[in-house]
């Protein structure tokens, strides 16, 4: 009986392993009709402009980056064969070091702008290998409506304090803007009266707040404004002359990819003809300033001094440095002590 269940036994490994060998062989040959790996770009909503995105180079393939709710790193959705991530600045600080390998794009750093080289210093060099800015967009203050434009061109974000306007401002779902906001108001307790003139903390869906009649005033990167800007006569968009935080959109390179960055891809949009393209529908590359100056020509006049601020006015502009934890704990209580 021992015997029998013995050779039974071994008729059934070699059935698997016949088995097994019958799978490897048919994904073997799976994997070479369909050929080698394409290289995939990552891109959270919103991240890159579509006009460029449509003339990444083949092989190269792009895939929405889908985001849940929550600021961990594992609502990006990061797919584990990315080959490069675009994302915004406040993604940032979800990334370790290790999780990342430098750009290794010496051509490209090597054109970027005063506020590029700005923001790239205060991450320190080993981050700063690992990060290539290639768009960069102040926050504005988006109105419905003209009552409160002239205001808004003299006290600069102070408006956003006004009577008339409590509990009509949509704010930055970041509380890092809104600290940074209200340390730039010439009033007392300025976050505490910030946060209770919020009807709500949502960028992502401000414009519907403000086209739907719930809200005045949206504080949004000026790049996702100019579309609406551009076909609704209704909305104005205010850089205040004080300057204003700015957003970055970057690339990054996961630590497991062995694809180089596209830097012709990226060349393409810091040179006419796409530059001035781009530069119309409100996408700022980061670049010194006469360079783009040289394309203004191209943007609508209603939107040039937005884009293209006078030189003063970008230099008031800001970036946002890393927190260590001790400032990211401070920066936590203070948000805490001044809710509604």
């Amino acid at each position: 009986m021992s015997r029998l269940h013995h050779t039974e036994q071994a008729r059934l490994g070699r059935r698997d392993l016949l088995q097994l060998g019958l799978a490897a062989g048919l994904g073997l040959l799976g994997g070479c009709a369909r050929g080698p790996a394409q290289p995939l770009l990552q891109a959270a909503p919103e991240t890159l402009p579509p006009l460029w995105r449509r003339r990444l180079p083949r092989p190269w393939r792009f895939q929405p980056l889908e985001t849940k709710s929550g600021s961990s790193r594992a609502a990006l959705r990061i797919e584990p064969s990315a080959d490069l991530l675009a994302c915004g600045d406040g993604w940032l600080p979800e990334f370790t070091d290790e999780a990342l390998q430098p750009v290794d794009a010496a051509p490209l750093q090597g054109r970027l702008g005063v506020q590029a080289g700005r923001f790239l210093d205060a991450l320190g060099p080993v981050r700063a290998a690992r990060v290539l800015p290639v768009g960069v967009s102040p926050w504005v203050m988006l109105f419905r409506g003209s009552d409160w434009l002239g205001g808004a061109a003299e006290q600069g974000w102070d408006v956003l304090l006004d009577p008339g306007l409590r509990g009509q401002v949509v704010l930055p779902a970041s509380p890092r803007v809104v600290v940074e906001l209200a340390d730039r108001l010439d009033q007392p307790e300025s976050l505490g009266r910030l946060r209770r003139a919020a009807l709500t903390l949502d960028d992502r869906q401000a414009l519907n707040w403000l086209l739907q009649g719930k809200a005045r005033v949206a504080v949004l990167p000026l790049q996702r404004c100019v579309p609406s800007l551009r076909r609704d006569p209704r909305l104005h968009a205010v850089l205040p002359r004080s300057g204003a935080p700015l957003h970055w959109t970057l690339l990054l390179r996961p630590a497991t990819s062995r694809e180089p960055l596209p830097q012709a891809w990226v060349e393409a949009a810091w040179q006419a003809p796409l530059l001035g393209q781009l530069l119309a529908r409100g996408w700022r590359p980061p670049l010194p300033f006469q360079q783009l100056q040289a394309q203004a020509k191209v943007i609508p006049g209603s939107l040039r001094s937005l884009v293209l601020p006078p030189q003063p006015v970008w230099e008031r502009c800001w970036s946002l440095p890393p927190l260590q934890d001790a400032a990211r704990a401070q920066l936590s209580r203070r948000w805490r002590q001044a809710a509604p």
